[in-house]
């Protein structure tokens, strides 16, 4: 992985609900050894009227337009496909282009990658205490790696090894939109939980329930179950935190009951969704789960049918029992990896 000596750089994470942004001074590519953060500060989009005024703030609370401290290029990683330098996002309805960051910060090289792409490129940066194993599996390191998880959206890349006469492993990274791929019910839980939406009329995909809105979905579902096919109104009361907090928790009543079914049903789909998707990429390397929602609740997604779903995979199971599953802890990946980013 080469680098530019186009710093400071202005790193962004931007996902449907919050940004995150840092300054990058350089990138150390050595043995992928480090990148350096400062000023990280996160905000949320629903509190500005658009992009420029978000990061003219920014850059004027830190002191960052003064001498010294002008920014040489940016990188964003952001929630959406792009096509042509430009992003329409995918969970908020603000559309980005390179050439719009440079007309912002009056700079000359800006760059857009997917936010799931980031991550990747954030990966060989990390190390073992920014990372928690799930189950078993041994990573080939000559196989590639596939990225995913859960936050407003479900997003979805993969790491490619390239051939090297060195030690020195370096990754072309690919972005994909696997998580708005299809996903099936196996259970007679699921069926039914499938049932209550399509009733809707809603379009399953695995986005559908793998989200932070789809721990809602299951939720009101599951209420709906057990009251006889009505969701009872507080089923939309409670928000995807307060599912989570609730449902991973030792608590007795009918609310938290329904709450811990809904969080096992998103472990449970999570799997499933996972395990096809290493299937689909090859993943030998193992597929590392990211995502602002699963480090909350780390002891109870590793005690999950989680891992069981991942491998149950018909004549295919040996293959995902040999793939490692590990859980990306590190708050900021998707800076790291738009700080590391290089088109070179």
């Amino acid at each position: 992985m080469t680098t530019t000596n186009l710093f400071p750089r202005l790193v962004a994470d931007l996902g449907g609900t919050n940004i995150r942004f840092a300054i990058c001074d350089a990138v150390d590519s050595t043995g992928y050894s480090k990148v350096e953060l400062r000023e990280i500060e996160q905000f949320s989009l629903r509190d500005y009227e658009d992009l420029k005024h978000l990061i003219k703030h920014y850059l004027s609370n830190k002191g960052l337009n003064e001498s010294g401290q002008s920014i040489q290029s940016c990188c964003f990683a952001v929630a959406g496909a792009i096509f042509d330098n430009k992003v329409k996002m995918t969970n908020y309805d603000w559309e980005i282009s390179t050439d719009l960051l440079k007309d912002i910060l009056g700079i000359e090289h800006a760059w857009l990658i997917n936010d799931f792409a980031a991550i990747a490129h954030a990966v060989p940066f990390l190390d073992d205490s920014q990372l928690i194993s799930i189950g078993d599996g041994e990573p080939n390191p000559d196989a590639p790696i596939a990225l995913f998880g859960p936050g407003t959206g479900l997003g979805a890349a993969l790491l490619i090894p390239l051939p090297s006469d060195t030690e020195e492993r370096n990754y072309k990274v690919v972005a994909t939109e696997g998580g708005h791929a299809a996903i099936s019910a196996r259970s007679s839980l699921e069926l039914s939980i499938f049932d209550y939406w399509r009733a809707k009329g809603s379009r399953i995909n695995r986005e559908f329930f793998v989200c932070g809105a789809g721990i809602e979905r299951l939720y009101e579902a599951i209420v709906a179950i057990n009251n006889n096919g009505a969701a009872l109104d507080d089923a939309k009361s409670l928000t995807a935190p307060q599912i989570q907090q609730r449902g991973c928790g030792d608590g007795t009543t009918a609310k938290d009951d329904y709450c811990r079914q809904a969080m096992h049903a998103f472990c449970t789909l999570l799997g499933s969704a996972a395990g096809d998707q290493a299937l689909c990429a090859g993943a030998q390397g193992g597929l590392i789960l990211a995502g602002g929602i699963l480090p909350k609740f780390v002891e109870f997604l590793s005690a999950s049918n989680f891992r069981h779903r991942f491998e149950s995979k018909g004549v295919m199971s040996d293959y995902n029992k040999a793939i490692s599953t590990q859980l990306i802890v590190e708050p900021q990946p998707g800076l790291i990896g738009a700080a590391a980013f290089s088109p070179v």
